[in-house]
């Protein structure tokens, strides 16, 4: 009776201290993502200032118009373009 005393204990000890760890990494994730979200600025207000001076070559509307047809088609119009991008090539 002694073995499963000390092996319920071990096995408490260990599930224990696997969800304190699991519980900080989702903690320090989170953090991690506000501070990343509150303090460095996202690319897409660059672009958006870019074509608002005319600096960069606006892409074709009827692409764009495709695009965003099929990401609709495909999500049910849950999906949301942020930035397109062309791959050279």
């Amino acid at each position: 009776m002694e073995n499963i005393n000390e092996a319920l204990s071990l096995l408490l000890v260990g599930l224990t201290t696997v969800l304190i760890i699991l519980y900080l990494v989702v903690l320090i994730g989170n953090g991690v993502i506000r501070f990343t979200n509150r303090f460095i600025p996202a690319e897409t207000m660059a672009v958006k200032k870019e074509f608002a001076t005319g600096k960069a070559k606006p892409t074709n509307p009827a692409k764009i118009a495709a695009v965003i047809a099929a990401v609709e088609a495909i999500t049910g119009g849950k999906g949301k373009i942020e930035k397109i991008d062309k791959i050279e090539k």
